[in-house]
């Protein structure tokens, strides 16, 4: 039997040189399961193996994770109207169902991590290696796999808990586990990951001690165990992660890996496959991006998504850095005309090639930590200590300290922090699901909606229970009887 791994070296870019401290998530060969798995080096190429589906997950993550929200919307192409594209527009307006290919895209990629991982954590214990590279190792195993069932569990509810190889199909065919025995399983592993990883990695984009902490955090705020969520992320802020000056340099690829990112998916711009194109897909769609972009293309059918709306453009209070990092207010079209309309431009940068460009994605930022943190104090009445945190961010920002004072009003502005710090980093959606205000929130922007888009029909922005998960993909259902639908799809 053959296993397919997606095996790696590790690589600095610079000046055409190569370094053993970057990761470099390229598919090289595939072995056979006897020769693989017995040495030091075996093991490691597999743990980073696990990383590979982080790419195909997050190069359309914003899709479900912030466009399904009141942050950015999409621009209406009626001549293009292939089901990719309807595929994006019914997720962003609350009517995608059960075949809808981004929602398989990131079924599979999480299962795809899930798999990789499991094939080393059944064998990593009984490996003849030293125990500080095994432990290393089964760390960045186990936070791998609690990451992916982590994103699972938020955007499908309960799912299969598969915790060993699959070998046959039935092994594969498992119903779903609940939501709560999900997150369980996801505890335990980032728990015992947070235990083994080191504070820091030799190698650029591993997961380290604070990887862990912070999705343990996430998981207890979502749990609402703001005492347990409190003591982790305090944590995190004794690692020696601290907030860039600069708000702008935190998504410079320059600056990948940099004192404020706690983990971020590596990606990097070339011939390996492993390139980024977020600056294309968020940008206007012309027939030359080259005024845009800095290289020239025809994007008319790759950008316009992830657009800011009006109800983010207002968030912004007056004088925040954080607006003119993150979004543009205007381009240049190809006829050298400057058109008024604003797109998401913290992931433009510098690149070489049209549609290949070299930005990380930012998962785990300290100043998310910081607010996390806000929040769970704020929820233990311990709004003294919040606001300090919140005012860390806002003073980065440039904003003046923040006025809230009571339990309430401190819950919002942390909330509307979060929302602008965060903008187009896949939290909206999750946050608003989170905190209990997706349906009204998303009602209320949804009914804008439709009073200014004339081609928003039918049964749009129908905000329910139901829509705060999404539908188990139609062809895993067809595969595995043993799975059911979520309720109202």
């Amino acid at each position: 039997m053959k296993i397919k791994l997606l095996m790696a070296g590790l690589v600095l870019l610079g000046a055409g040189s190569c370094q053993n401290d970057f990761l470099e998530l390229t598919p090289k060969t595939s072995v056979t399961e006897a020769d693989f798995f017995q040495s030091e080096d075996d093991f490691t190429k597999a743990v980073t193996g696990i990383y590979r589906p982080l790419q195909g997950l997050y190069n359309d993550a914003y899709v479900m994770g912030e466009m399904r929200s009141d942050n950015s919307y999409y621009l209406f192409n009626n001549s293009n109207r292939g089901g990719q594209i309807t595929d994006k527009e019914n997720i962003n307006t609350f009517t995608d169902v059960a075949t809808n290919s981004y929602i398989f895209n990131k079924y599979i990629n999480n299962y795809s991590g899930i798999a990789k991982a499991n094939a080393v954590l059944v064998r990593i214990d009984a490996a003849n290696i030293g125990s500080d590279i095994k432990n290393n190792l089964k760390g960045q195993a186990e936070f791998l796999r609690a990451f992916y069932y982590l994103d699972l569990v938020q955007y499908f509810g309960g799912v299969p808990l598969q915790l060993k190889e699959v070998r046959t199909v039935a092994e594969a065919n498992l119903p779903r586990s609940s939501a709560a025995d999900v997150y369980k399983q996801i505890l335990a592993d980032a728990t015992d990951a947070a235990s083994l990883l080191p504070k820091t990695q030799s190698v650029k984009g591993q997961a380290t001690q604070g990887s862990a902490k912070m999705l343990l955090g996430y998981v207890y705020m979502i749990q609402k165990q703001y005492a347990e969520a409190e003591k982790v992320l305090k944590d995190v802020t004794t690692l020696g992660y601290s907030l860039l000056p600069d708000y702008a340099s935190i998504f410079d690829p320059a600056n990948k890996n940099n004192a404020e990112s706690i983990f971020e998916v590596q990606y990097l711009q070339g011939t390996q496959g492993v390139q980024s194109n977020f600056a294309y897909q968020f940008a206007p769609g012309v027939t030359d991006t080259k005024n845009i972009t800095g290289q020239t293309g025809n994007s008319q059918n790759l950008g316009d998504w992830n657009i800011p709306t009006n109800d983010l453009l207002a968030a912004y209070e007056s004088g925040d850095t954080r607006k003119s990092a993150s979004i543009a207010d205007n381009y240049i079209n190809p006829a050298g005309e400057v058109v008024a309309q604003p797109f998401v431009k913290k992931y433009l940068h510098p690149h070489a090639q049209f549609n290949n460009t070299n930005d990380n994605w930012p998962v785990y930022r300290y100043a998310d930590a910081l607010l996390l943190l806000a929040e769970s104090l704020n929820e233990q009445n311990k709004s003294a200590e919040a606001i300090v945190l919140l005012n860390q961010v806002r003073t980065r920002a440039k904003l003046a300290a923040t006025t809230a004072n009571s339990q309430a009003d401190l819950r919002i502005a942390i909330a509307k922090e979060r929302r602008i710090e965060l903008a187009f980093e896949n939290h909206r959606w999750l946050d608003l699901v989170r905190t209990g205000q997706a349906i009204p929130v998303m009602t209320a922007y949804g009914a804008k909606q439709k009073a200014i888009r004339p081609y928003l029909t039918g049964n749009v922005y129908n905000v329910t229970q139901d829509r705060l998960i999404f539908p188990i993909p139609q062809n895993e259902l067809l595969i595995n009887l043993s799975l059911e639908q979520n309720p109202g799809y």
